[in-house]
């Protein structure tokens, strides 16, 4: 029996690290994929409705780079598409641009982007645009037959061309990286922070604990006060620091904040429960430091990577776009740049919010069945130790 199960760990052992190798290659490899963002989502508003926007239209639609995913009625539709952040980029062709082409008046198409989005997005749209537009313009002034271009007349050489692109972006004009990297690194920081303090704070009143009853090996055995209290205590310091040191950055580095901060803190407030209720679920089982850190990195890491703010969402292959919704920082990004950058209510990103809720609602029941476990365990601890009950001179530690 020995050499069976000798062989049976070896390749369970050799599986693990070929998945876990797997996941981390896959990450870097995420990074070089289609390096250009593809599907872009795409809102276009024709007020023309002409032969020449059908054949704009068109070229956008075979475009490889963009995802035509609304036609809304006007431009205020289009800016609420944008505020709502179900688009990147968005395209206004305006009235009597076929009849202002015929009589020879250069016209502008107007592309409109979504600036809190990642700076990759917006920029390649904008490139792809000009791209499209200018091929157009061409056609228009060396006379490509009529049959060629959506039956466009043109008798004249312009100067200029006929048709040109006008850019607005919103909530960064210059689209920058300030508005999607800052929040994004801060989430990271967040993760770590909100993993890490938790397993401290339970392996001080485990520590504490194992001084009167040396038989005790996991949290999951404290008394249930000594794990709440950790958890609140955490939660509040946590999340108190971070939105102090969010706040401090923004205003250091003049990235403008939204009228109501407050929703701000709400979603930093729920990213750090989230955190936390993974953290308590693996350190009340989980005895080894080196298992907790492995397990914490292999969270850390690809939710970093696979939440869309540094390589673009668009590029990634399926199985990234689907393991990001593994993790709570993809959810928190949506959230805040919902608030944060569109300055939109928390009632606007309910959905993103429901998804953490779903996280801490699923991790906290299973560290509740968890302290029942243990609390059996216990009573078993206390039974072999031959004390028959917990004294009432426990150690401060273990109830704060």
């Amino acid at each position: 029996m020995k050499p069976i199960k000798m062989l049976a760990q070896i390749i369970l052992r050799t599986l693990l690290i070929a998945v876990i190798l797997t996941f981390f290659f896959s990450m870097m490899a995420g990074m070089y994929y289609n390096n250009a963002p593809r599907h872009i989502r795409t809102a276009v508003v024709d007020e023309d409705q002409s032969p020449l926007s059908r054949s704009i239209v068109f070229g956008i639609r075979s475009s490889n780079v963009f995802d035509v995913e609304y036609t809304p009625v006007d431009y205020l539709a289009l800016q609420n598409l944008i505020a709502q952040g179900k688009v990147d980029a968005g395209v206004v062709i305006p009235h009597d641009l076929y009849k202002d082409v015929l009589n020879g008046r250069s016209q502008r198409i107007l592309v409109v982007l979504n600036g809190s989005a990642n700076p990759s997005v917006p920029n390649l749209a904008l490139g792809n645009m000009n791209m499209i537009v200018n091929t157009i313009a061409g056609q228009l002034q060396l006379k490509v037959p009529v049959e060629d271009l959506g039956s466009i007349p043109n008798f004249r050489h312009q100067m200029m061309p006929l048709l040109t692109v006008s850019t607005r972006a919103f909530y960064s004009p210059t689209v920058n990286m300030e508005s999607s990297m800052l929040p994004a690194f801060m989430g990271l920081a967040m993760q770590v922070v909100s993993l890490v303090i938790i397993v401290l704070l339970l392996n001080v009143n485990l520590k504490q604990f194992r001084e009167k009853f040396p038989s005790a090996k996991v949290a999951r055995q404290l008394p249930l006060k000594a794990v709440i209290m950790p958890v609140i205590l955490s939660w509040l310091i946590v999340t108190t620091a971070i939105a102090a040191a969010f706040y401090s950055v923004m205003v250091m580095f003049a990235v403008p904040l939204p009228s109501n901060f407050w929703n701000v803190v709400l979603v930093v407030s729920v990213l750090v429960m989230a955190m936390e209720s993974i953290s308590l679920f693996f350190s009340l089982n989980i005895k080894s430091t080196v298992t907790l850190v492995a397990i914490y990195t292999l969270i850390v890491l690809p939710a970093f990577l696979y939440s869309g703010f540094l390589v673009s969402f668009q590029q990634m292959p399926a199985f990234p776009r689907m393991a990001g919704g593994w993790f709570p920082l993809r959810y928190y990004l949506e959230a805040l740049y919902g608030v944060f950058n569109r300055g939109l209510s928390v009632a606007d990103v309910g959905n993103y919010l429901n998804s953490l809720y779903y996280f801490i609602g699923g991790f906290l029941l299973l560290s509740l069945l968890s302290i029942l476990f243990g609390a059996f365990e216990r009573r078993r601890i206390i039974s072999s130790d031959g004390t028959g009950h917990i004294s009432g001179t426990q150690p401060r530690e273990i109830l704060s």
